[in-house]
């Protein structure tokens, strides 16, 4: 039996790599059995090995979700993998799964804190608030009994000025 790049047994398919990878040369080799295709949403050009084909994967240019094209004569019966393959990427997942769950719960943990800060601070900003306005009051006041006493220290300066006239 010939071997394809798409039989699952053949001799050295455990070294494709399961990764996407760029195609502009960041030290991977792209391979016979990649699929090279570019990103629909900036144009970066992309290499997965052919197992990926028709998996949604996520741009490593932009981070957008790529649609994996699978290649013309290629059968979705080629991709199928073995239970052991199945068992561990099930393993795979379910660790990716756990550590994502546990990121989100961290990033709703630090968004709590982030709102409880706000609402301190708009706290304070309130009371800060209230203190300038009763300070601008004062200064008001400042301003007023200022002119009140210059009036009454000019009054006082013109009465003594008519007593030494006499």
């Amino acid at each position: 039996m010939q071997h394809t790049p798409m039989d699952q047994d053949a001799p050295g398919a455990d070294e494709f790599v399961d990764e996407t990878v760029t195609a502009e040369g960041e030290g991977d080799e792209i391979r016979v059995t990649d699929i090279v295709f570019d990103c629909p949403h900036c144009g970066h050009n992309l290499a997965i090995d052919y197992r990926g084909a028709g998996l949604q994967i996520n741009c490593v240019a932009c981070g957008e979700p790529v649609l994996v094209p699978i290649p013309d004569g290629m059968k979705i019966d080629d991709l199928d993998l073995s239970s052991g393959e199945l068992l561990t990427q099930l393993f795979q997942t379910r660790r990716l799964l756990l550590k994502n769950e546990q990121h989100i719960a961290e990033l709703e943990e630090t968004l709590n804190s982030v709102k409880t800060r706000r609402t301190e601070l708009e706290k304070s900003r309130m009371v800060t608030l209230h203190r300038c306005a009763e300070v601008v009051n004062l200064c008001q006041t400042v301003l007023k009994l200022q002119n009140e006493t210059v009036l009454t220290v000019n009054r006082m300066i013109a009465l003594i000025a008519e007593e030494q006239q006499r």
